[in-house]
């Protein structure tokens, strides 16, 4: 009776070991994203991939703020080599996911090219940025130039010239919704048009995420919402400013193919072709300083009317078009201005926000270039349990009031 007694015994331990609950799987981390973006997509891709609950939130619509306004252009060009570095690896990220998502991008260079000595000056610092790197940048002769993109009317004598042959250019709306459908695939959910108001926060950190039409639970909360990050991260306790920094495009109607480069012409003029064949650029990297553009220069506004938004368009489009006989009497279609997110010291802020357990936040101005390599990294340091090295200068720390 006791060999018995002790055998049942026995087996009832097998069997509280063997129960279900003993083979319970790790909790699975739910993850609030907010932001719609270029940035935000690319990071609740690449959670929703690596086996998160993911919960994404965008107030208006899909890359509806800085990423529908944006240049994209996709490039390492940046002075400091730590940054530099780390573009190039979202570069390379890029090409891994254009292979597996199409998302369409013109692997076509970019040429920068001048006409006199202050233009000289530029192109000459532009091309010692990149010495001693593994960036493929070459002076080019006015023949060159005109081998390279037949197309171009150079206007005028070229006193220099550069080509960077791993450079491209995206449609950022496009790619954006390709990283949204791609994290939809793996079970993540996109809240549209949802506002966020606030958060549930306990001692212990972040518990929920409060919209108009309730709370969704959170273990941890991703902002990556442009301009608006400094709002929602003072909803946490954290302080944080970016510099006003508008900027606007002109697009135009679908021309015949002119181009595959991104370019940088005299007279500040800045312009690509998309795949559907319209022109993007633009003569002013900001509104010039007129009484018109007060507002703009000063807050996130508006053009005041239509005619000083048409005015502005056209009169890019007339610049940019000077350089592609091609495209002569291109038609304008429409002018957006966007508001950059541009962090003050100009480099990029990612990681865990001080004082506010459960918040992390991404926000910088280079969002295209980056948006693969930082949904990446989230990645790796929110589910992986890394910490970035790469990621090191760009923590939200920096702008703590404790921070030295």
């Amino acid at each position: 009776m006791r060999r018995r007694q002790f055998m049942r015994a026995a087996a009832g331990v097998v069997a509280a070991a063997l129960a279900p609950s003993a083979f319970a799987r790790p909790k699975v981390p739910r993850i609030a994203v907010i932001g719609g973006g270029i940035v935000g997509a690319s990071i609740a891709m690449h959670l929703a991939e690596g086996g998160a609950d993911v919960t994404q939130f965008e107030k208006s619509a899909p890359a509806a703020g800085a990423t529908r306004n944006s240049f994209a252009w996709i490039n390492a060009f940046v002075a400091d080599r730590h940054y530099q570095a780390l573009r190039l690896k979202s570069m390379a990220a890029y090409h891994r996911l254009d292979q597996r998502l199409q998302l369409g991008i013109t692997w076509g260079g970019y040429l920068d090219w001048a006409r006199d000595e202050a233009e000289v000056a530029t192109v000459s610092a532009n091309v010692a940025q990149m010495q001693g790197t593994a960036y493929p940048v070459r002076t080019l002769t006015a023949a060159e130039l005109a081998a390279l993109e037949p197309k171009i009317d150079a206007g005028g004598t070229v006193l220099a010239a550069l080509y960077s042959s791993i450079d491209g250019h995206v449609d950022p709306v496009h790619a954006t919704h390709r990283f949204l459908d791609q994290a939809a695939r793996h079970g993540a959910h996109f809240l549209c048009p949802s506002e966020v108001q606030g958060f549930r926060i306990d001692q212990q950190g972040v518990r929920a995420v409060r919209t108009a039409t309730g709370e969704v639970l959170a273990d941890h909360v991703v902002i990556a919402a442009g301009v608006d990050t400094p709002a929602l991260l003072a909803m946490a306790g954290f302080s944080l400013k970016l510099r006003h920094s508008p900027g606007f495009l002109a697009h135009s109607a679908p021309v015949p193919m002119q181009l595959r480069s991104i370019c940088d012409a005299p007279g500040g003029v800045s312009f690509k072709q998309m795949s559907d064949g319209s022109l993007v650029g633009t003569d002013s990297p900001d509104p010039p300083d007129l009484p018109v553009h007060a507002a703009i220069r000063e807050h996130a506004v508006d053009f005041p009317d239509e005619a000083t938004r048409a005015m502005h368009g056209n009169r890019a489009l007339t610049k940019i078009t000077a350089f592609l006989p091609g495209a002569r009497g291109a038609v304008l279609d429409h002018v957006t201005l966007g508001f950059r997110p541009v962090p003050m010291d100009g480099f990029p802020i990612v990681g865990q926000v001080p004082g506010a357990p459960g918040f992390y936040a991404v926000v910088t101005h280079s969002g295209v270039t980056l948006a693969p390599i930082l949904g990446e990294y989230v990645r790796a340091e929110l589910l992986d349990g890394q910490h970035v090295p790469m990621l090191a200068p760009y923590r939200p720390g920096r702008y703590s009031p404790t921070a030295g």
